[in-house]
């Protein structure tokens, strides 16, 4: 089958995209195809139904917190500073990436027992059970040392035991892995200790549950992207902590647990300088402790030896006098230990993140505010080397002021280490002098009086570490955070899924998506669907439009006066009044179309029945010699018909058959020729035409398809009119096009167009000009029109499949 060019329907859009947009064609537009839209809407509509019947509630969960200045997170800085803790100005986003960051969040996962997750399962998806909710209270002691893999079980709770076991067993058998267990005993479960203890406030499951193990890091990875944290008020200093869960009272735990290993790490960073200076004298008291035992233990030993129960006056006098430079040569060694007890602490160091212990107890203001600069940027740099990478600058150059710090302490710390070792030698030097007058008195006096001396000084030291550990106490015990909770975890509502929100949306998809598709429909469509269409295309007239019939066998035997149908044939024939010259003495009418499926033999035998109703003697004619489908719809059987004229010359009284359901007469095809185009350049068929018309008063010519072959044009002779059938959604637009060339062309005689099967006769008949034709006020429903058939019926309908 050829068709024609598609160069047409360019053109048509074109012309139709420079057309403004008509709001009345698109509103009937939409009232044609309201059916699918309802459908459409009612489908979403159900969909976002189910959805909002089985999605996961998710519940905002929020905290707000205090980040205090550090002026404020201490009633005596002044004395914090004494006791070797300078912690830096803490900045707003600091905290915040803190309270986000991947450490805290593990800490939380490990705390709670997060990757353990007991889950009972449901009809669509299964669901986590927490606190209370749960059939037993799980416990696990973690051992980091044992490589576990994520791994899932299935576990059954009974009133004193539970099965455990790898896979849940098919109804009415048994698990032959499964074990049984009692509560409230430890049990290894992927190389973890559980203690399972049985909450007899909950039913179990009869079906059982899953007991999931999952790996921390992703645990705590998911955990984390569900924290947001934000300031509340741009100019204030309180943080909004928040975070999203499926389970309120788990959310409001997690959210607590986080803010309290966020203020046990804050308070933990300010105490190192504190708990290392501790450690050192809890060092440095031991061992003074274990020297002055040793010495009192060797006083004691020598006076018991020797008898020696007191010493002479002079003795005495020189005693008291060599105490005092013992004294000041211990304050001097004293000095000098802790300065090389400090300087091999500095150089022992592997690096920059130790705090150097600054309550020491020596004297020197520049050695002491080095040291607590070099504090103060050690944790200013740990909280940098949280929420930074080691590519990035700041860090680096934090890094490098350490270094130099450092260098400045040792410096200093050597500095110091020189004088005091010449202010020993002085004290030395002059106590030589008395130790001389010493040598006069008794040699085991003078021995007793040397380790007495040597006690009293290590009691000196004694005392002042002990002074000093007393003082590291007290600036533990003042240390206090720098946050105050505001407001603990509490349940904000749920915040997805909103079901307004939800219901709103399926509307609109349900309205928009039916719409946007007739959009497309219509835009990519090649048939003809609108009047306009084709007035818009050719000046042929259209001289009736035929609604669509849903059983169109009946239509031939159920031919009534008042159907639908009739009343539009009648409006055909009245327009083919006026349309035909009047002083010809017979109307001979062609009925022609592109291809087949159009509706010509169906609109021949209904033009005829309707010429004929009107009084007129009707013949029809069937000159598709190649397919002939006449005597098939009649129900006819004739012994002749064109072709048996034409070739042996049969009398016409044997063509012609009578339909007296219809009252017209019927000449068929006959027998199909080999030669169909040949038979109608014979010159016997002139003579045909010459007898009907003598003897009738309208000829209709049912003959084959012009897109198929030229047997219609062979005919066009002896036409008066040509109607050229178009069949609504199924004719392609580029035949409005094949029409107007053969209007132009004079091809065939007084061209007029029959429109077939119009489903939608509202959004058909809109037009913007008047146009050809007669009776556009008729308005036509969809599919077979029967009173019978109620609008329910109607509706059903439009739905099925149509031929």
């Amino acid at each position: 089958m050829s068709y024609p060019s598609g160069n047409i329907e360019n053109k048509e859009i074109i012309t139709s995209s420079a057309k403004p947009f008509d709001v009345k064609k698109f509103i009937f537009r939409i009232i044609d195809f309201s059916p699918w839209i309802i459908l459409c809407i009612i489908l979403s509509y159900g969909i976002a139904w189910a959805y909002l019947r089985y999605a996961t509630r998710l519940h905002q969960i929020s905290a707000h917190i205090l980040i205090k200045d550090d002026q404020e997170s201490s009633e005596d800085n002044n004395l914090l500073r004494e006791l070797g803790v300078m912690p830096g100005t803490k900045e707003i986003q600091d905290e915040i990436d803190i309270l986000q960051s991947q450490s805290l969040a593990e800490v939380v996962v490990d705390s709670m027992n997060l990757q353990v997750k007991l889950l009972a399962k449901g009809r669509i998806a299964n669901s986590d059970i927490y606190g209370k909710l749960s059939p037993v209270a799980i416990k696990v002691l973690w051992d980091d040392t044992a490589v576990s893999k994520p791994s899932s079980f299935f576990i059954k709770f009974m009133d004193d035991h539970f099965i455990l076991g790898q896979n849940q067993p098919s109804p009415g058998t048994q698990n032959e892995k499964a074990v049984y267990y009692k509560y409230d005993q430890p049990m290894l479960i992927n190389k973890q200790t559980f203690i399972f203890s049985r909450n007899k406030n909950i039913k179990a499951n009869d079906e059982g549950y899953t007991l999931q193990i999952e790996d921390k890091v992703p645990v705590a990875t998911a955990m984390r992207s569900k924290i947001y944290v934000q300031k509340l008020n741009e100019m204030g200093d309180i943080l909004n902590v928040s975070y999203v869960d499926a389970i309120p009272q788990r959310g409001i735990d997690i959210i607590n647990k986080l803010v309290d290993a966020f203020n046990n790490a804050g308070l933990s960073d300010k105490n190192i300088g504190s708990n290392r200076t501790n450690r050192f004298l809890n060092e440095r008291l031991d061992t003074v402790a274990a020297e002055l035992d040793l010495l009192e233990q060797r006083a004691e030993a020598f006076k018991r030896d020797n008898k020696i129960t007191d010493i002479t006056a002079i003795g005495s006098q020189y005693e008291q006098q060599s105490m005092e430079y013992d004294k000041a040569r211990v304050d001097q060694e004293g000095q000098l230990k802790m300065i090389e007890a400090l300087e091999s602490y500095i150089n022992n160091s592997k690096n920059n993140f130790d705090i150097i212990p600054s309550n020491n107890g020596l004297t020197e203001s520049t050695l002491q505010k080095l040291i607590d600069q070099y504090n103060e940027a050690v944790l200013n740099l740990q909280q940098q080397t949280k929420i930074s990478t080691e590519k990035d600058p700041i860090l680096n150059r934090s890094r490098t002021e350490l270094a130099d710090i450092k260098n400045n302490i040792l410096k200093n710390l050597n500095t110091i280490k020189n004088a005091y070792e010449i202010k020993l030698d002085q004290v030395t030097h002059e106590k030589s002098g008395f130790d001389n007058l010493l040598y006069g008195l008794p040699e085991k006096e003078r021995e007793y009086l040397k380790l007495k001396r040597q006690i009293d000084v290590k009691e000196q030291i004694y005392l002042f570490l002990l002074q000093k550990k007393e003082d590291t106490q007290l600036s533990l015990a003042a240390n206090i955070n720098n946050t105050r909770v505001v407001d603990p975890a509490f349940d904000m509502g749920i915040i997805l899924p909103k079901d307004q929100e939800v219901k709103l949306i399926a509307l609109l998809l349900g309205l928009i998506i039916p719409i946007f598709l007739m959009i497309l429909i219509d835009f990519f469509s090649n048939k003809i669907s609108l009047r306009s269409e084709i007035e818009e295309s050719t000046d042929v007239p259209i001289l009736g439009e035929l609604a669509f019939i849903s059983n169109p066998e009946n239509i031939l035997s159920t031919f009534k006066s008042k159907s639908v149908i009739a009343e539009q044939f009648r409006l055909i024939r009245t327009n083919l009044r006026y349309f035909i010259t009047k002083d010809k003495p017979a109307k001979t009418i062609l009925v022609t179309s592109f291809m087949s499926g159009e509706g010509k033999s169906f609109i021949s035998i209904n033009m005829s029945a309707s010429i004929a109703a009107a009084g007129a003697k009707v013949l029809l004619i069937e000159f598709d010699l190649r397919r002939p489908r006449l005597a098939t719809y009649l129900k006819i059987s004739p012994p002749y018909g064109v072709s048996d004229f034409i070739i042996y010359n049969t009398p016409f009284n044997d063509l012609v058959t009578h339909f007296p359901i219809l009252n017209f007469d019927v000449i068929t095809s006959g027998p199909v020729p080999p030669n169909p185009a040949e038979i109608l350049m014979n010159d016997n068929l002139k003579n045909l035409f010459t007898w009907a018309r003598e003897n009738y008063d309208y000829i209709i010519m049912d003959s084959s398809p012009v897109g198929l072959v030229a047997d219609a044009f062979l005919l066009d002779n002896f036409a008066d009119v040509s109607l050229f059938i178009l069949r609504y959604k199924y004719s392609y637009k580029s035949t409005i096009e094949y029409i107007e060339k053969l209007q132009k062309e004079k091809d065939m005689t007084k061209l007029g167009i029959v429109v077939n099967g119009v489903k939608s006769q509202r959004n058909w008949t809109y037009t913007e000009g008047a146009g050809y034709g007669y009776g556009y006020g008729y308005s036509y429903g969809v599919g077979y029109y029967d009173d019978s058939h109620g609008k329910y019926k109607k509706f059903l309908k439009f739905f099925k499949k149509r031929k």
